[in-house]
């Protein structure tokens, strides 16, 4: 019976498929685990490519926070020296005051010198027979009773001013603090550079581990961090302040108390090219006040004519009008001017300034179009020097007949010292018609930096002269007045009524002119050692650090330096061990493709021949430059300037308008050494390889 049914067992046909189904499961089964491996593969590349993205547009971000700091700390400073310019124009003023009152009794006293005590031999015997004489007696009683009060109250102004001396404490104090708070606002741009060159520099390794804790960032560091570093140096224009990597510095960055060189002025000098920036920002931004009238109306730093000083309600505008205009009459002449800027190195220095000899021209750039440079610069200061003026004239009569001089109306060539103001406003020199201001000083505060030559570094100050300087200062000259007004600083001159070929006979009759003793003084009140440093962003290619040539006349290319903004690069690599995120528990939700490589090798072998086929399940291609093996990704990012709604704008630091986003890798090829020129080099069809594999 056995053998029965052993023998029918062999004749039967079933089961004959279950080789076949054998192998296809195990096919299958290969299949199955090379499609896991697969998708786990292409999932870790994707991972891998999102974590490079989030790592460079941190870099990216942090560097546009770093930029928006660097536009808020410069919008600072300027408001800093805008506050300086207004200090030193309520100083301007205040000396003005004491000069336009001294010059008011001073005319007062020369159309009546017989008030007070007499002077000249003529007067001193004409004077008592004219107050005994009815009437005439009584007007010249009142008169003098007047300008008694008058210089009473003078004298107690000059007193006041003297004792509280503001022109120190505002001069020597006020105005240096706000240089001292902007070299604070410079080191805070410094500690926020550091800050985020540390975070370029570990190409956001925090970033990183968070996205994916399976990556070691170290060996993209050594390539893209370090071109990601430089990129963020070069946008830094190092003579405006400093740069991340200015190591020749020591490490520590730039004293924020000592200036930008004043000395360099010329177009070449990068350091001029950063100071004309800030000061030209900040001379466009002379605004000290905002109400639109009063006591401080909005052009006080900018303009203070007569009419904006004096606080008039708006019903009185015409009023206003009237009095900034220019008076100009055969009867009377009177016009008041007044503006605070900054200006540039030796315009002016000391010796320009303080000229009081013939031909007696002090130089005032603070109206010339030029600054009284280069033509090709002008209207470009530097910050170098800070000046004020507030000039004014009065003028009572007709002009000169010929062969006559009339005392109360100076003309432009006139001695300023024999007049009420400073009447050279248009005086003809040369080729100078087109700068009509450029003479008048009176009254005026120079302060200059300690290459200009001024008596301690302190400046010059057209004021008031008297007897003896204020306690406590230590002037290097007075010009002390002369006459019997000296007191009150009223300096007397003896003016030829008439003069024959420009001057005056023996015998020709003179008459005594009392005006105020304006006159520069180098008190030493008026420090200014220029701009402090700031974050200036690198306009061209001037100093190439990342392996282009650097060129000093043109700016950089949008097409291929992206007008300097920085590029963010980040490399990131896993090996094939790596990609199967066999770490344990800190990996864990990351997924782990190990079932399916079968083995510790992750190799599948079988022989049915002599060959021996061999699946390989690990990811161990030749994937960058055949070298290494794994997964591979790059990334760029950037941080770009943007107003909204103007493209046209070129990037700056002065403007919080800075953003991260990522960017091509192909557009951004240019921004690596070497790269973008071999790729613009590949002839024909070639040249269109790179960017249809280089997609992102």
């Amino acid at each position: 019976m056995f053998t029965r049914v052993l023998r029918q067992s062999m004749q039967r046909q079933e089961g004959q498929a279950l080789v076949m189904a054998a192998l296809m499961v195990l096919v299958l089964a290969i299949a199955v685990a090379t499609t896991v491996n697969i998708g786990h593969t292409v999932h870790e590349r994707v991972r891998l490519q999102n974590t490079a993205d989030a790592a460079a547009y941190s870099m990216a971000a942090m560097e546009a926070r770093a930029f928006n700091f660097y536009a808020y700390a410069n919008r600072t400073q300027v408001s800093h020296y805008v506050s300086a310019m207004m200090w030193q124009s309520l100083l301007s003023l205040i000396y003005f005051a004491e000069a336009f009152i001294t010059d008011i009794y001073g005319f007062m006293r020369t159309l009546n010198p017989c008030s007070g005590d007499a002077d000249g031999v003529f007067w001193k015997v004409a004077c008592p027979i004219l107050k005994k004489l009815p009437y005439v007696g009584m007007v010249l009683s009142v008169i003098d009773k007047f300008m008694g009060v008058f210089k009473t109250l003078i004298q107690g102004f000059q007193t006041v001013l003297r004792t509280l001396n503001p022109d120190k404490l505002i001069g020597r104090f006020v105005i240096p603090t706000h240089r001292v708070l902007n070299g604070v606002m410079f080191f805070a741009s410094q500690s926020v550079m550091a800050s985020t060159l540390t975070h370029v520099a570990q190409t956001t390794d925090t970033v990183i581990y968070a996205n994916d804790k399976n990556v070691d960032p170290k060996l993209g560091q050594l390539a893209a961090g370090a071109m990601s570093l430089c990129l963020f140096d070069q946008a830094h224009f190092r003579e405006a302040g400093t740069r991340p990597l200015d190591v020749d510095k020591g490490g520590v960055g730039r004293n924020p108390f000592t200036p930008i060189d004043p000395t360099k002025w010329r177009h070449s000098d990068k350091e001029a090219r950063a100071k004309r920036v800030m000061a030209t920002i900040t001379n466009g931004t002379r605004y000290g006040c905002d109400a639109n009238g009063g006591a401080c109306p909005e052009g006080f730093i900018t303009s203070r004519k007569l009419g904006d000083l004096i606080p008039l309600p708006d019903g009185l505008g015409v009023i206003r009008d009237l009095l900034n205009s220019d008076i100009d009459t055969p009867v009377f002449s009177f016009g008041k001017y007044g503006q605070t800027r900054f200006l540039t190195y030796n315009n002016p220095n000391a010796a320009k300034i303080r000229k009081t000899t013939k031909p007696y021209d002090p130089r005032n750039t603070i109206r010339d179009w030029n600054d009284g440079i280069d033509p090709t610069l002008g209207a470009l200061a530097q910050g170098d020097n800070l000046g004020s003026d507030d000039l004014y004239w009065i003028k009572f009569g007709p002009a000169n007949f010929p062969g006559l001089r009339n005392p109360l109306a100076c003309q432009d060539d006139d001695n300023p010292r024999e007049c009420w103001g400073d009447p050279r406003k248009g005086y003809k020199e040369g080729k100078s018609d087109y700068l009509p201001f450029k003479h008048p000083t009176k009254t005026s505060i120079w302060a200059m930096n300690e290459s200009e030559g001024s008596h301690e570094n302190g400046g010059v100050h057209w004021r008031v002269h008297h007897t003896m300087q204020p306690t406590g200062d230590s002037w290097k000259r007075v010009y002390q007045p002369s006459g019997p007004e000296s007191e009150v600083g009223v300096h007397r001159e003896e003016v030829c009524v008439i003069e024959v070929a420009g001057s005056c006979p023996p015998l020709a009759p003179k008459m005594d002119v009392f005006t105020a003793n304006v006159m520069p003084a180098e008190d030493g009140n008026h420090p200014w050692k220029g701009l402090v440093p700031f974050m200036h962003f690198e306009p061209g290619q001037y100093g190439d650090t990342c392996g282009g040539a650097p060129d000093s006349e043109n700016a950089a290319e949008r097409y291929k330096h992206d007008f300097n903004q920085p590029s963010t690069w980040v490399l990131l690599h896993k090996t094939p061990e790596q990609v199967t995120n066999a770490g344990g528990a800190d990996y864990a939700g990351t997924g782990s493709n190990a079932p399916a490589l079968l083995n510790d090798e992750g190799k599948v072998q079988w022989r049915f021949s002599a060959t021996t086929p061999t699946l390989e399940m690990q990811n161990k291609r030749m994937k960058f430059l055949s070298v290494i093996e794994g997964l591979n990704v790059v990334a760029r990012g950037q941080t770009y300037y943007h107003r909204p709604g103007n493209w046209a704008e070129h990037p700056n630091f002065f403007n919080p308008y800075w953003r991260p986003r990522l960017a091509s890798v192909y557009q951004g090829r240019h921004t690596l050494p070497f790269v973008g020129q071999m790729v613009d080099k590949l002839p024909g069809v070639l040249k269109d390889m790179p960017q249809k594999v280089i997609t992102h």
